[in-house]
């Protein structure tokens, strides 16, 4: 066994040096690599920190690779937004570890070409429809902020403190459940709370191993590599998903949608032709896809985020207090926040942006790759070719923001903080042609949260653990490690 290793690895190692000789010969320097495995094993744990240590030394475009697949990462925000824009680099990088979380190349997140096109396209369309984006979600959104905050004040009167996440995860779960099931969870019926969790851990662990870039592991190593629960937790998620839709259909009525799902079961139901991706088995597997993606992809990254702004704030009474003095100016007590209060409430706005750069949530964004051949700045990109959007490295990088490591508002803000300055590199819904289309409700949801939570509650540390700890999860996604803090009520 160990001696047909060795050759295998061997044989790898030849077919790699050939391979790289020929077709990406003109690609920027970086670091060396192994057979077989490329630069995994440095970016095994806490990739994005030693991507950020690599970008110190060869610049703003280097090569790694993922496995033997070559891949150029981009660390600079004004190429990211060349790159990512150009319709060459709307691929994506597809495993068939990847892929499972889809049950197959359906939805929109791990998709391309035609079939990302009219996913999207009808997605976009029926979330508008819905109040996507729109004044109408406000009443909605605004809601599960008040029931989380009666949870807050709740759990406080009977342990002292609380896990704050939980209830952020809880409200954010409702919005997005009201707006494709068109219905609210019942608040203690956690199961769908419980599968994201177990999917999230999932793939977490499956970064760790290696498996989520490196497919093969799932054969040598099904259960170490985390194989066995990725896809048991995949199943079970699709499984609840699929119980919905099913359960849609027995009272949908064509021409009627109530909600998201109905709009997705009239597409199926009126899709005749066999080319759209909405016909068939295929146009079933695609709605299941996107469904679930439009949970993972808004539970996960807003109430991870408001987990993080709440534990900076709690460490950071400073802040805290003056975003309370600029609630208490712009809205007072008496009512609830608005969207209509934003463009009067800067230091708000400038803290929000500040938490994005300072906790990158997904600090390596979405990996893409090269749909043809490409010249760019000097480089001849081949087909095939992964690009790492490195935003970690862009929201810390000191030239550009000179004291990264600090959590400092103002300086998303002009000389007398009175108006919010836009950066270009903060990048954290990845620019492009496949830019998260969360990002307007994602900002919606964060800056009504922050609002009305911080206009009721004050946060203070747990008095049994008072030090800051600013410890993550490392994954796709960087999850502040559980803590508990003191929400006292402001009034």
């Amino acid at each position: 066994m160990i001696t047909e290793l060795v050759i295998l690895i061997f044989v790898v190692f030849i077919f790699q040096r050939i391979f790289r000789k020929k077709d990406f010969s003109r690609l920027p320097a970086g670091p060396r690599s192994l057979p077989l495995l490329g630069n995994m094993l440095d970016m095994k744990r806490n990739g994005h920190l030693k991507l950020s240590e690599w970008a110190e030394e060869y610049g703003s475009l280097f090569t790694v690779r993922i496995g033997m697949k070559p891949a150029l990462v981009v660390n600079d925000a004004k190429l990211m937004k060349e790159l990512f824009g150009h319709s060459a680099a709307t691929g994506k990088f597809k495993t068939t570890t990847i892929l499972e979380l889809t049950k197959g190349p359906y939805g929109v997140v791990s998709t391309e070409g035609e079939l990302w096109h009219e996913q999207r396209q009808f997605l976009i369309r029926t979330l508008i429809n819905f109040g996507f984006g729109k004044p109408t979600m406000e009443p909605l959104i605004l809601a599960d902020v008040q029931e989380a905050i009666d949870w807050m004040k709740k759990d406080m009167n009977e342990h002292g403190t609380v896990e704050v996440f939980n209830m952020y995860k809880s409200g954010v779960t409702n919005a997005l459940w009201c707006i494709v099931s068109g219905e609210r969870q019942s608040k203690d019926d956690h199961t769908f709370s419980l599968l994201i969790d177990a999917f999230v851990d999932s793939v977490q662990n499956s970064v760790k191993s290696g498996l989520f870039f490196l497919s093969w592991l799932k054969t040598i190593a099904p259960e170490s590599s985390g194989y066995n629960f990725l896809v048991k937790t995949t199943d079970d998620l699709h499984d609840y998903v699929g119980k919905l839709f099913d359960k849609h259909r027995e009272t949908f009525t064509p021409g009627s949608p109530r909600d998201v799902i109905d709009c997705y079961l009239e597409q199926l139901h009126n899709a005749k032709d066999p080319k759209s991706t909405f016909f068939g088995a295929n146009g079933e597997k695609n709605s299941l896809a996107t469904i679930i993606e439009i949970f993972e992809a808004g539970l996960i990254t807003s109430s991870h985020t408001l987990n993080w702004l709440t534990l900076y704030l709690t460490h950071h009474q400073h802040i805290q207090a003056k975003l309370h003095e600029e609630i208490d100016r712009v809205v007072g007590q008496n009512r609830d926040p608005s969207l209509l209060d934003k463009p009067k409430m800067p230091y708000t706005e400038a803290l929000i942006q500040e938490v994005l750069r300072i906790t990158s949530l997904v600090p390596l964004g979405v990996m893409h790759e090269l749909l043809h051949d490409i010249d760019f700045h000097g480089y001849r990109l081949p087909k095939g070719l992964l690009l790492i959007p490195n935003m970690y490295h862009i929201h810390h990088d000191k030239k550009t923001w000179g004291d990264p490591e600090n959590f400092r508002p103002e300086r998303f803000l002009n000389e007398d903080e009175s108006r919010v300055i836009r950066s270009d590199a903060l990048v954290a819904f990845q620019p492009g042609k496949r830019q998260c289309l969360g990002e307007p409700l994602a900002k919606d949801v964060l800056f009504l949260y922050v609002t009305k939570i911080f206009q009721n509650l004050h946060a203070f540390p747990d008095p049994s653990n008072p030090k800051p700890n600013f410890d993550y999860d490392d994954g796709i996604v960087l999850i502040a490690n559980p803590y508990r803090v003191v929400m006292k009520s402001r009034f």
